[in-house]
Formats: structure tokens, sequence, C-alpha cells
């Protein structure tokens, strides 16, 4: 009797033959040289023959992966993005992606506004590569943040993003902590009466105005009670103030951390400081050549240079000098990339001074599709409401305040503004009652009740400012607000409030 063959001495002939993938290699080729010479819709359509070839499959694990990437890159090449971004998503579930891959999934899941996307590929790249956080423009991280927060059913995913972008020590640029994104994780500590988690957390929060927001704030109170040293406003705000001060002189090619540095200047009132830098900075830049510029940044930061001029000239009651920089700055915009916000400050401007013909006219120009937001338009249509009831025009300005009042979830407190300006002291005041009552917008509402250090104010905005006064005097008010939080002195400026 014949033993059975062993296994080795089995016949080649019952072994199947590798998959034959000359065609679908043939399709990759032809592909990846379209996409070389920018044929982007011949390429894309390469590549989806190839993704839908039988053999496709047949392919290594680490080229299927790079044929993805391919066709995400045709796909962009021909702006269509959310076919990049599914592509980007496939490639992500392979092994080989690594760090720039998630990276630029965020990216196109941004692009697409895949919001719970871009959070889970956020999430990813702080969980295993903290080090490329640094990847991400800081705008990307708090657009995506925000975009979430707005809808409620991802407020989980976006807390457990909050959390990852902590532990994997995420900061802003020029090395600042995002101390209003922290202060929510201080919230969930004490709503979870997590006290150590709570103090962790506000070891890294540094910023004078987000130590006022949570001072004033009752939800903070047993971190308050526990730190009370952290809560020092006058020693933040200086502290704030030298560590911006070395950002800007290791980094003496930019324009964006001396505009940082000026903002924390102005939390000091050292308003004289803020003017003379401006005119150094300004004269240095008058003296650049386009083939030689003093800064890298001009386009960007300039027109905030010499906004915050104006703004420290008006600290002083220099007013004229601060109208006269502002309408400079507007001479100039076509060499800025932010025109809008220079047109609604002046607008302001010329309202102080009881000039509403030339706001108005200093809006013209502004392409309300392209150039504003949902919250930037209130801001100008505030402006121009201001202005019509200057004017004593009434025709327009009902109309204003009807698109106000309908777009009012853009600004709540721009439209609280519009009502008192309109003298509807009941309708501001229910507003107000619901913003402390609602915990989205307690902590701004209870901001704008706060006292700081004086400063010069027009009789135009003094009028305002009456107004305001007279509202939070209400029984009404008073009681809603010391439900929630407190009213305090701050031992700092602040111009804007």
């Amino acid at each position: 009797m014949l033993a059975a063959a062993p296994a080795s001495a089995v016949s080649v002939a019952n072994i199947p033959p590798p998959p034959d993938t000359r065609a679908v290699e043939v399709l990759l080729e032809r592909g990846r040289k379209e996409l070389l010479d920018e044929k982007y819709e011949a390429a894309s359509k390469t590549f989806n023959d190839a993704l839908q070839a039988p053999d496709f499959m047949h392919l290594t694990k680490g080229r299927q992966f790079r044929t993805l990437l391919l066709a995400s890159e045709a796909a962009r090449g021909r702006e269509d993005y959310l076919a990049a971004h599914e592509f980007m998503v496939i490639a992500c579930e392979y092994p080989d992606a690594g760090a720039s891959e998630w990276v630029l999934r965020t990216q196109l899941a941004t692009s697409v506004e895949a919001w719970s996307d871009a959070g889970l590929a956020m999430k990813t790249v702080a969980k295993q590569w903290p080090e490329s956080l640094g990847d991400f423009h800081h705008e990307t991280v708090q657009w995506t943040l925000m975009k979430m927060d707005r809808d409620k059913k991802l407020a989980v995913e976006r807390l457990e993003l909050l959390n990852a972008l902590f532990d994997a020590n995420f900061q802003l640029e020029w090395h600042v902590e995002p101390a209003f994104l922290w202060r929510e994780l201080v919230m969930q500590a004490l709503e979870r009466k997590d006290l150590p988690r709570a103090r962790a957390v506000m070891k890294r929060i540094e910023d004078a105005s987000t130590l006022v927001h949570m001072r004033i704030d009752k939800r903070f109170d047993a971190i308050v009670q526990a730190e009370p040293a952290a809560f020092d406003v006058a020693r933040a705000a200086d502290s704030e103030t030298r560590k911006m001060r070395r950002e800007m002189n290791d980094h003496p090619a930019r324009l964006d951390p001396v505009v940082q540095y000026m903002y924390t200047l102005f939390t000091l009132g050292e308003y004289t400081e803020i003017i003379e830098l401006a005119d150094r900075v300004l004269a240095r830049n008058a003296k650049a050549t386009k083939d030689k510029p003093v800064y890298d940044d001009v386009a960007d930061s300039l027109n905030w240079i010499y906004d915050l001029k104006s703004q420290a000239l008006r600290g002083l009651g220099r007013w004229d000098e601060a109208l006269a920089i502002q309408e400079e700055a507007r001479r100039q915009r076509e060499t800025s990339n932010d025109k809008v916000s220079q047109a609604i400050n002046l607008g302001s401007s010329y309202l102080l001074r009881n000039r509403p013909e030339d706001a108005l006219k200093s809006l013209e120009g502004i392409d309300w599709a392209r150039d504003l937001s949902g919250y930037g338009r209130m801001q100008l249509q505030h402006v121009r409401l201001r202005a019509y009831l200057q004017q004593g025009n009434r025709v327009e300005a009902e109309k204003i305040f009807v698109y106000l009042r309908e777009n009012k979830i853009d600004a709540p407190d721009t439209w609280q503004e519009a009502m008192l300006d309109w003298g509807d002291l009941d309708g501001a005041a229910a507003l107000y009652i619901s913003r402390l009552r609602d915990p989205e917008e307690r902590s701004s509402a209870l901001y704008a009740a706060q006292s700081f250090k004086p400063v010069p104010r027009l009789p135009r905005e003094s009028e305002g400012i009456d107004r305001w006064k007279k509202m939070l005097a209400r029984p009404d008010v008073s009681a809603a607000l010391l439900e929630v939080g407190r009213r305090e002195t701050h031992p700092i400026y602040d111009l804007w409030n």
C-alpha cells in the first residue's frame, strides 16, 4: 500500500497562478503621467477606472493606498473636494496612513464642512502624532471647534477633541495658550466634581480676559475659591505682556506678534507705548521695497497696526488724530487682505463724531456676498442703523432694524445694542435676561456688565453707556444677573467694553 505524498510533493500545476495585475498597473502609470501633466480630469477618470477594475484588490495594500492618494490629488486638482475627501477617508483606513494623510483628511473635511469627520481626524492627529498639530493653522482648529459647537449632536465628539488637544499640549500661534478653550474643560471638570482635573487645566490659563470671564461666573466658583492666586487678573495681564514681547523680539520679520503684543498693552493701558511702537513699524515699512519687504505678513497685519494706533490715540483722548489714522488706513486698503473691518471701524468712528453721511460712505464698496460672514453683516448693518437714526431717517432705519431682528442669532449682543439704540429698553432687558439664562450666551453677557479702569469717552459713546447702565439697573435685570454671576470692577483696561 502506497503512502500518501507529502504536501511539498504536490504538483505545482495545482497551485493557482498569481493574479495578473498588468492591466491595472498600466492604468495607474497612465494616471500618474496625466497627474504630472496637470490633466486632472483625465487623471481622475483613469484612477476611477483603476479603482473599479476587478484586479485592483489584487494589488498590494501599499499600492492600493498610494492609488487612493493619487485619486484624491487628482480630485483636488479639478476642485472636486467632496471626492478628494472621500478618497482620503478610505486611504486613512490603510495601515500606511500617517500624520500627513490624517492632516490632509482634516483639511479636506473642513473644506466640505464635514465637521464630524474633521473633528475625528484632528483628534486622531492629536492622539497619535501630537507633534503634527503644528501643521494645522490655528484658525482651522478654532473654526472646526466652533462649527462642531453649533451642532449639539456633536457635543460629545467635540469634548473628546478638546481633551485630546489639551493632552497633546496644543497652542495657538506664538506659543499662546487657547485659554478660552481650556475654560470649557475647567467647566466640564467642575460639572463632574473633578477638582484635580480643573486645577490641572487652570495651570495653562494665562489670559487676563479669560480669568475675568471665570471670576464673574458662578459656575466657576469652586475653582476660584480653591485657587484664588490663579485669578490675579493684574498679574496675569503683566505676565501676558512680557511673554508676547519676547515673541515679538524673537520674530522681527513678522507683524502679527507685534499686533498681539499691542493688544496686551491695551490691557495695561500703555497707550503711549502702542503709539510709539506703531510709528516705528510704519516707518520701517515705509522704507521697504516690494522686492525687499521688512515684514513677511504686511498684507495680513499692517492694517491692524493702523487700527490699534488709532485706538490707542482714542485711549488718550486724542480723537482727531485717531480718526486721521483710520482714514489713512482706509486709503491704503488695496494693499490689505482685510478691507471690511477697517470700513466698519471707520464708520463707527464717524458716528461717534456725529458724521452719519461719512459713516455710510465708508461702507461703500464692500461685497455683501463674499466679504462678510453673518456676524460681519450684523456689524455693518448696525453702523447703518445708527447712521440713519442720526440722520432722522426712520424709514431706512426701520428696514435695517428688521434685518437685525431677523438675523439676531448671528450676533445677539449686536441686536441687544440695536434695541437700546432704537429705544426699546424692555426688549433689550428681556433679551439680556435670556442671554444670562442661556449657558452658551451667559459668559459674554456677564462680561458686558463688568467695569474696568476708566478711559476717555466721546459724548455719543457716553450716551450709549448710559443707556446700557440704565438697563442693568433694572430690578429684573439685576436679579437675573445675580442668580448666575456678579459684577466687579477689574484692575485692567478694556477700551471696548
